[in-house]
């Protein structure tokens, strides 16, 4: 180990899962296309609402003993949709992809947990949640293939590509800090050569985050950048004030363990955050307050 590695702090993890997350409203993610060549991308039009680049997190609440989603961390908040192409379904959307595309989400990859699971609940019908896993996947995941069908019209070359489906679950078997990786592809045979309308999307990551947790804690030149999702936990109804988060940190474990604030008092917006702090010698342990 160098000098400069023994004069910061041996960094240990504690993590206190002070809350469970509800369950928040809809959030749509929008496949469309910027293009305006024929055969142009799809694209994911509100990435600055909902990619990870833009560090939004999906939160994952525990089910309740007794019901479908035992055991699962879950949401139906994530809503794949297509824009609208005609006044039939609401359109024109300005972003809309082309007549007969027939858009698919399709699940690439997945880093988390080691040996948890991503399952995904197809419903039945519209606005019903789903009780019954339709697949489920390994994390890690590379060179995913698992496709959800976004477009809900015929798939005839003068359809609308549009697509509006709630009810749709998705969970994972362990708490943690999941990175998703997805992309829109078109499966139609309504375009060129009987091939798609249009282009396959680049791909986009979701985070995804079950339960409440440090999803990473890295060392820096001072000290460590300590990063956490930080679900509003706000209701459906809009009422009542966000969650706070505090990292709190202690040289010791057990009853008689002294926890300090470190760093600034995170507000839940969904959204991840980093607390950036300075360390002195000695072991430090680490928890997360939600309150």
């Amino acid at each position: 180990m160098s000098n400069s590695s023994k004069n910061l702090a041996t960094i240990a993890l504690a993590l206190a899962l002070a809350t469970t997350p509800s369950l928040q409203a809809h959030d749509h993610l929008e496949a469309g296309t910027f293009s305006t060549i024929p055969g142009g991308p799809l694209a994911l039009i509100n990435d600055a609402d909902y990619g990870a680049d833009y560090g939004f997190a999906f939160n994952l609440g525990a089910g309740d003993p007794g019901s479908p989603y035992e055991g699962f961390y879950y949401m139906n908040d994530l809503v794949f949709v297509a824009q609208a192409a005609t006044p039939d379904y609401g359109g024109p959307e300005p972003d809309a992809a082309g007549l007969g595309t027939v858009v698919f989400a399709q699940l690439l990859g997945i880093k988390g947990p080691a040996g948890s699971h991503l399952q995904f609940w197809e419903t039945t019908q519209d606005g019903v949640d789903s009780t019954n896993v339709t697949w489920t996947v390994p994390i890690p995941l590379t060179g995913g293939t698992n496709l959800i069908q976004v477009t809900q019209t015929p798939p005839s070359p003068t359809s609308d590509p549009y697509g509006h489906l709630h009810g749709r679950i998705y969970s994972v078997d362990q708490p943690g800090f999941y990175v998703t990786t997805w992309r829109f592809v078109d499966l139609s045979t309504n375009g060129p050569g009987g091939g798609p309308v249009q282009a396959p999307s680049a791909p986009f990551d979701l985070f995804f985050q079950a339960d409440v947790t440090i999803a990473k804690l890295q060392k820096t030149s001072t000290g460590a950048d300590i990063i956490i999702a930080a679900p509003s936990n706000i209701p459906d109804s809009g009422i009542g004030p966000a969650t706070n988060y505090t990292i709190e940190g202690s040289p010791t474990l057990g009853s008689s363990a002294v926890w300090t604030p470190i760093g600034q008092v995170i507000v839940g917006d969904d959204h991840v955050h980093t607390n950036s702090i300075t360390l002195g010698s000695g072991a430090v342990f680490f928890r997360l307050e939600a309150n």
